[in-house]
């Protein structure tokens, strides 16, 4: 590929909005990769070097800082290229939980052709809130139904998440209500990708 870079699309959106959902339902196209850092710290192989160094942050329960985040990420994605499992010059990448931070946008920017940007928005908060109790519930995550907890959350992704977009050109994102229904939010998702993916099959 001669730019040497990855086409991305990226998901922004408040925990609890569907962006998981929306991102594998979106995989299921066969030029469509989805890669959501939350799955990729989690299959760490934590007797490696960079998994003991992941480790040496998350069991302190400090964040994990961005060059770190940005070379677990690559890692990842350069041994998805080596199996075979990616294919840049076929594959766009759907990106779901990085960049969070206006310094990951700066280590990924020459790593990423970003193609779109879905910015999946809910203006009613107290919705979000009962949504990521109900999730919790399901999945048996009692800590991650309490209210201040989730809150908490909320206003992380507001203060140190949201500012993210700001670094990007205004024409790349897409404002896409949540609040619908998920055949709706997905419906409105392909019409605002379909004119900047490319049409592989």
């Amino acid at each position: 590929m001669a730019s040497k870079k990855y086409p991305a699309l990226l998901l922004f959106g408040y925990p609890g909005c569907g962006k998981g959902t929306q991102g594998v339902t979106l995989a299921g196209m066969p030029n469509l990769v989805h890669l959501a850092m939350g799955d990729i710290f989690r299959g760490l192989d934590k007797s490696s070097p960079i998994g003991q160094e992941f480790l040496s942050y998350s069991t302190k329960g400090q964040l994990v800082p961005d060059e770190l985040t940005v070379r677990v990420w690559r890692n990842h994605v350069e041994a998805q290229v080596a199996s075979g499992r990616i294919d840049p010059a076929y594959h766009v990448l759907i990106l779901d939980g990085i960049p969070r931070t206006p310094a990951q946008v700066e280590h990924l920017t020459p790593l990423l052709d970003v193609l779109k940007i879905v910015h999946l928005k809910m203006q009613d908060t107290d919705r979000l809130v009962a949504r990521l109790k109900g999730r919790a519930a399901k999945s048996n995550r009692p800590d991650d139904a309490k209210e201040e907890v989730i809150r908490n959350r909320i206003k992380v992704y507001e203060d140190e998440t949201l500012p993210v977009l700001a670094c990007y050109d205004k024409a790349l994102v897409a404002d896409i209500d949540a609040d619908q229904p998920p055949l709706a939010v997905l419906r409105d998702i392909c019409g605002a990708l379909v004119p900047v993916v490319p049409a592989k099959i």
